[in-house]
């Protein structure tokens, strides 16, 4: 006669040996923590990658066309000097955000750039010495075109201690040594989606050379901040 009280047993021991050769795959595959009886899986293979060149990987939003969200994860870090972090965008529309350091509030940046025009080749901020300037893409026959978004907040720059203006590529890697005005790393989208504005990049990379705590915010969302602790 069969013991029909050993079935429910034979069935939980085969779960849990699944169980455990599922968790010894993820085990090989992502490493794993364990503490007691409980295993805990803590990095997928790419965040390893990450790990072990030392870079610490923040996005900038996320979610889709339905739910998007406007937040840097994780908010705050905490990185050794000489830290690498890295900014990536993985919303699924093409929502673009900004990395912002604004150290010096006189270089708030806004996303327009209001201006004034003396005569056919001069153009002012406005209000004067703002963090402000409009992007002129030369055209043939001396025909400039003029397009009234902020340079200083599409593209990527930073802005030294004595005031000197430094554009940089989209997709950035600069150093941060804690002197820095002001620091953006212009208008950055998910991969693939950057044609959606032309010139745009999807990452931005600072390594970070002097203890500190640097806030940041997205000036297109400026709700969205974060914070870099460099101990």
């Amino acid at each position: 006669m069969t013991n029909k009280s050993s079935l429910p047993i034979f069935t939980v021991g085969f779960g849990i040996m699944t169980s455990m050769v599922l968790i010894s795959s993820l085990s090989l595959l992502y490493g794993t923590e364990s503490w007691g009886n409980d295993v805990y899986v803590f990095a997928t293979s790419q965040q390893q990658q990450q790990q072990e060149k030392n870079i610490i990987e923040i996005a900038a939003g996320g979610g889709n066309y339905s739910a998007p969200y406007t937040m840097f994860i994780p908010e705050k870090v905490e990185v050794n000097v000489g830290q690498t972090v890295n900014w990536y965008n993985p919303t699924d529309v093409g929502e673009p955000h900004t990395v912002t350091f604004v150290m010096d509030n006189s270089t708030m940046a806004g996303v327009v750039s209001p201006l004034a025009v003396s005569n056919v080749t001069t153009f002012a901020a406005l209000p004067p010495n703002s963090n402000n300037e409009p992007i002129i893409i030369p055209g043939q026959n001396g025909t400039n075109t003029v397009i009234a978004v902020n340079a200083r907040t599409f593209n990527p720059v930073a802005i030294d201690s004595s005031g000197n203006v430094e554009f940089m590529n989209p997709n950035a890697n600069y150093t941060m040594d804690g002197t820095e005005k002001y620091v953006n790393s212009g208008w950055f989208l998910p991969k693939g989606m950057e044609q959606q504005f032309p010139g745009a990049g999807n990452t931005f990379t600072v390594t970070f050379e002097k203890p500190g705590t640097y806030n940041y915010l997205c000036i297109l969302h400026p709700w969205m901040t974060g914070s870099i602790t460099v101990r």
